[in-house]
């Protein structure tokens, strides 16, 4: 288990890694990625992650190892969500002490839940309130993964933009799902984006166009504008599923290119 953090101003952003594995790619790989974040044998480093945070008071996570849902199936669940939210406390985010859950988009429910020990599945945390899109809710109505979240009444549909905790705004994302969101920490006159799955590959702040999405089109103009914005404020984009450190500054590296550093 790896647990690494970032600050933004006067907050610490703590990432706690569940598994990091080799992507293999096709073609070169930028020499700015080696070896932070692809290996230097070939390949891209992908990891699976949460992030965690106090603002004002209120403590969040954000997006809980999302698309990691295989490990929910085997027998072991209850342990692996045990050693999960156990990193989790240690960072100091106890699941039972956190206020509120962003989901940039349900690419599978990740660990927003956790076996009940009676064969069902219970909230991971039980006092929070559970954040998505209005979009990316009306378009799982039926998603039976939510099912214990709303039948706890502790789901909240948000339309963007709209800032739950003061200086962490959720704004829209478009492109790699309908309704997907991107959540934008400022403090202190510093700045982070949240991107979710918009960045699955580093490549992909080489090559914005580079697209693993549902509307490529509107993914590489959603990824341009974000690094475009975030290199000329010096701004941090951390991305759920980049594996080493999970993000870096942006600078700007070419035309249409950037880099993290």
């Amino acid at each position: 288990m790896v647990v690494t953090s970032f600050v933004i101003g006067d907050t610490t952003v703590h990432r706690v890694v569940d598994l990091e594995l080799t992507l293999p790619v096709e073609g070169d790989v930028p020499t700015w990625c080696v070896p932070t974040f692809a290996p230097p044998g070939g390949g891209v480093l992908l990891a699976f992650s949460a992030w965690a945070l106090e603002v004002e008071g209120a403590k969040v996570v954000i997006d809980p190892w999302l698309a990691n849902d295989d490990p929910r199936s085997r027998p072991d669940a209850a342990a692996t969500a045990d050693r999960l939210l156990g990193a989790l406390a240690d960072a100091g985010f106890a699941p039972d002490e956190v206020d509120l859950v962003v989901n940039t988009h349900l690419d599978g429910i990740g660990w927003n839940t956790r076996p009940d020990g009676r064969g069902g599945w219970e909230p991971s945390f039980p006092r929070a309130r559970y954040l998505w899109s209005v979009t990316q809710l009306a378009s799982n109505r039926d998603d039976e993964r939510l099912g214990p979240l709303r039948d706890a009444g502790m789901v909240d549909a948000v339309d963007p933009p709209v800032e739950p905790v003061p200086g962490l705004t959720l704004e829209d994302g478009p492109g790699h799902e309908p309704g997907h969101l991107v959540a934008r920490l400022r403090r202190g006159g510093d700045e982070a984006v949240f991107a979710g799955h918009l960045f699955i590959s580093p490549l992909q702040v080489a090559d914005p166009s580079m697209a693993l999405d549902e509307d490529p089109e509107q993914a590489t103009a959603t990824r341009t504008t974000l690094l475009a914005g975030l290199a000329e404020r010096g701004g941090l984009l951390l991305a759920d599923l980049l594996g080493g450190p999970g993000g870096g500054r942006v600078h700007r590296a070419g035309p249409g290119s950037w880099r993290l550093a």
